[in-house]
């Protein structure tokens, strides 16, 4: 079993005291940072462009160790033709974990990647965020992969389950065989499309899959709940979530959602989502909508049935709106009409 940790120790040892010490701040491996050539510089008294030298100058010295690097190099070869040839690199950490049974520095894949030459780094484009190559097996129908994901998400308007997007795909593929593993490897390196908090995946934007406050994650989990939720169960499920460090309170969330018009309050501190069919405004508001819709009187027991479809409250309720004289008009046969 390849030990990426133990082979970055052994190449790393066939160089001098210096060029190693640099090599290891650079690439940040085993520490939680990289180190700049400028701070490097300022320890060893030498200027930034002679820590690049080194650097420069180790780094051809490491790519020339095959006796010790030359294992590791196959595998990762391996990995990237089984995936399509393209992968970002927190998920080839992921599959090189997997592999080996055994937890890795992501700082030390990235060595091992810019180090061995098979590896091509590719910056961010219009399809896929910053990612590697491995140029003798990479396979066109990469970006086809995304295009058509992109395409799935679009019409399905909200994030859907991993395996429903990879049929979809293959839907769209139209006969050609597409290899689950191109698939997630093009999912993984996307830049338009994230997987969600729940494990689905969803175009970058939606309030799913990147939400930038309490509304957006209000909205997020109360589209996964499926159903009105009141405002202190909302929160929970929002912290049960952990889209980050930061916890919700209940007060910041009823805030939110008062002032949001993706929720709609729908009961003493029930909120539903517009999106759902709820409509806006007290149940008075909502009797004059209804009966504005149905354009013709209505029975008091029609009415009440309509409103609690948009409304959790008790028939009461109902009843005592629509004694509002400014509003509606009693009829004959117990019909109502707008005022």
């Amino acid at each position: 079993m390849i030990n990426f940790s133990q082979l970055t120790e052994d190449a790393l040892q066939r160089l001098d005291a210096r060029s190693r010490d640099i090599i290891v701040r650079r690439f940040g491996i085993e520490k939680d940072e990289k180190e700049t050539l400028e701070s490097i510089g300022k320890e060893y008294r030498i200027t930034r462009e002679r820590v690049r030298q080194i650097e420069a100058n180790a780094k051809k010295e490491l790519t020339s160790m095959q006796d010790i690097l030359g294992g590791a190099e196959l595998l990762l070869a391996e990995i990237f033709a089984e995936h399509g040839g393209l992968m970002s690199e927190s998920h080839i950490v992921s599959v090189v974990e997997e592999r080996t049974g055994m937890p890795i520095d992501p700082h030390t894949i990235h060595f091992f990647l810019t180090i061995l030459p098979s590896f091509t780094p590719v910056p961010p484009n219009s399809l896929f965020e910053t990612h590697w190559q491995h140029p003798a097996s990479l396979h066109d129908n990469i970006e086809k992969i995304v295009v058509m994901a992109m395409e799935v998400l679009k019409k399905n308007n909200a994030p859907i389950a991993l395996e429903q997007l990879v049929n979809e795909i293959r839907a769209q593929a139209q006969g050609a065989v597409v290899p689950n593993t191109h698939i997630h490897a093009a999912l993984h390196a996307s830049k338009n499309i994230s997987p969600t908090a729940f494990g689905d995946w969803g175009l970058v934007g939606w309030a799913e899959t990147s939400p930038r406050g309490v509304g957006d994650k209000a909205f997020a989990v109360l589209r996964r709940h499926g159903k009105p939720a009141h405002f202190r169960d909302i929160t929970q499920m929002i912290n049960s979530a952990e889209f980050d460090h930061k916890k919700a309170n209940p007060q910041t969330v009823h805030n939110e959602l008062i002032k949001d018009g993706r929720f709609v309050l729908v009961g003493r501190g029930l909120y539903g989502l517009k999106e759902w069919g709820f409509m806006a405004g007290t149940v008075a508001d909502v009797l004059a909508s209804i009966l504005r819709e149905a354009t013709k009187p209505m029975s008091k027991d029609e009415l009440v049935q309509a409103v609690l479809k948009q409304r959790m409250v008790k028939k009461n309720t109902v009843l005592l709106s629509l004694q509002n004289n400014t509003k509606f008009r009693k009829l004959e046969n117990d019909l109502y009409a707008l005022a």
